[in-house]
């Protein structure tokens, strides 16, 4: 039994606008203005701008090789087994973690209505017991929904991104008729009250690159497209394009209808009465208590959308796993609906574990940005590398110049990984070492004894580990030692970008080592 080709390009665009549409909207305004001021506008357009020159590359290559879980397959035609293998686990990990973390954005909401399901421990609000029921029960209708099939899946995510789009839009209005201070915008300490580091740091954690990266369902779900080939460019750059002019708004409403009092403080300090809730609690404290209860609706379905369309894409990465030998077969079992039940019901278990090392938002949303980015870090490699071994193959949305495109967005996202600081990307560290010793073992004594993993042609990628985990560790970002002065750490990140981009094109697969059939 084969994935059935049966969504459109419609299904696709809003399962990428759905997948960017979520828990980063609801959160995302409030500590973007806490790390950035009213800088927050800014970093928006440019986490939007950066995202577009990396998913350009994606666009090529999901539409040329549209595959289910594509993100995996691509470096399995690049690179072979030890970087597939890598970004796989790497990217894996940290899907499994959306549907936590926008599950635990709608308790967050709900617990305005039902406090049990929170409890505060040393000032912060984490699950209480109930909460963590009701996350299970939630996730597990997640669950339900994606076994029935990916035209139902998508078909309630359609109506899902319609509501969300309505309410995103209608709160944007709201905001502005009901008060707007210009002077927000040049108080306490200016546009740029932490200059451009404040900006820079917000992108990953104040869950700006989150939200933006967002489009991921769409890849992953290429191989059950009607017409990927001109579904998958439409459906990656239209939404983020959509999802751009939706967030600058969003920001620029949330910070013109504060009071000067909140931040009297400074930014940093940023607070009001309700801001557990930011959203919500700003357009309480207007007095707008009507409107509150349809934000606290869509609180409850937007984070629902988007983790439930993860929960389908996860399972899908997953699925390529296994079809490149990672994974037992039996695991790969598709059932009536033709959807990898067996892996979803796994995705589910490894999901819940997820909320013991990182109980709130910000801690599991910043882990994520750098583990997903990292991860699709390589796509760039990838296309070049794809590009020499098979240049014959039929490329419906072709990079111009994407030798140079590809570098720059490789680039990108080694600045987005190094961006997040030392704190997270050392967990980082220890998530790609547990893969590493798995991968071993099992490669030698396990159920992965049959691949034939080249060591020594993937050292670029061991290195390319290394040196990332140094920069942050001497960076200024996150926990790091100060070590690199902020700006000069751009150009450090850019002699490691260049030199590890070299090494990996060349050490790519030679053109007689690639197969592929759709």
């Amino acid at each position: 039994m084969t994935f059935k080709r049966s969504i459109s390009t419609w299904g696709l665009l809003f399962a990428a606008v759905g997948g960017m549409i979520g828990s980063g909207r609801l959160f995302g305004p409030y500590f973007a203005a806490q790390i950035a001021g009213p800088g927050a506008i800014l970093a928006w357009l440019i986490g939007g701008i950066l995202m577009i020159i990396v998913a350009l590359t994606f666009a090529e290559l999901a539409s040329s090789f549209p595959l289910t879980g594509g993100s995996i397959r691509f470096l399995q035609l690049s690179h072979g087994s030890v970087v597939s293998f890598t970004m796989a686990w790497v990217a894996w990990i940290s899907c499994i973690a959306v549907a936590p973390i926008e599950t635990l954005a709608l308790l967050h909401y709900a617990s305005h209505y039902w406090p049990s399901l929170m409890h505060e421990v040393h000032n912060v609000n984490l699950l209480s017991s109930q909460g963590l029921l009701a996350a299970a029960i939630l996730m597990l209708l997640m669950c339900w929904i994606n076994a029935c099939g990916a035209s139902k899946m998508t078909k309630i995510n359609n109506v899902l991104v319609i509501i969300k789009l309505t309410v995103s839009f209608f709160t944007i209005i709201v905001l502005f008729s009901l008060q707007f201070h210009p002077s927000n915008f040049t108080a306490s300490g200016g546009f740029l009250p932490y200059g451009i580091h404040g900006v820079l740091a917000s992108l990953p954690s104040a869950g700006i690159i989150f939200s933006y990266i967002g489009y991921s369902p769409a890849i992953q779900l290429a191989g059950e497209a009607k017409n990927p080939q001109r579904s998958l460019p439409i459906a990656i750059i239209g939404a983020l394009l959509i999802c751009i002019v939706l967030y600058i708004l969003l920001q620029t409403a949330f910070l013109g209808a504060l009071s000067p009092g909140n931040y009297a403080h400074g930014w940093a300090k940023l607070s009001f009465n309700g801001d557990a809730g930011p959203l919500v609690g700003l357009v309480l404290s207007l007095g707008v208590a009507w409107f509150v209860k349809v934000m606290m609706i869509d609180a409850s379905t937007s984070p629902f959308g988007t983790a439930l369309l993860y929960t389908g894409s996860t399972s899908r990465m997953c699925y390529a796993m296994g079809d490149n030998g990672y994974l037992p077969k039996w695991l790969m079992q598709l059932n009536k609906h033709h959807v990898p039940l067996r892996i979803i019901l796994l995705d589910f278990a490894l999901g819940m574990l997820l909320f013991l090392p990182f109980p709130t938002w910000q801690n599991m949303m910043s882990f994520l940005v750098a583990a997903l980015v990292f991860a699709y870090a390589i796509g760039p490699l990838a296309l070049v590398v794809l590009r020499k071994t098979m240049p014959k193959h039929p490329r419906p949305f072709a990079l111009p110049h994407a030798r140079w495109l590809c570098l720059i967005a490789f680039y990108i996202c080694n600045l987005i990984v190094y961006w997040t600081g030392w704190a997270i990307v050392s967990k980082m560290l220890v998530v790609i070492s547990s893969g590493y010793i798995g991968l071993f073992i099992t490669s030698k004594i396990g159920f992965l004894s049959h691949l034939h993993l080249k060591w020594k042609d993937s050292m670029w990628l061991i290195a390319y580990v290394i040196l990332i985990a140094l920069a942050s560790y001497a960076g200024t970002f996150g926990g790091g030692h100060a070590l690199i002065p902020f700006g000069i750490d751009a150009l450090v990140i850019a002699a490691i970008s260049v030199i590890i981009y070299e090494w990996a094109i060349r050490s790519g697969l030679e053109e007689h080592e690639v197969s592929f059939t759709l």
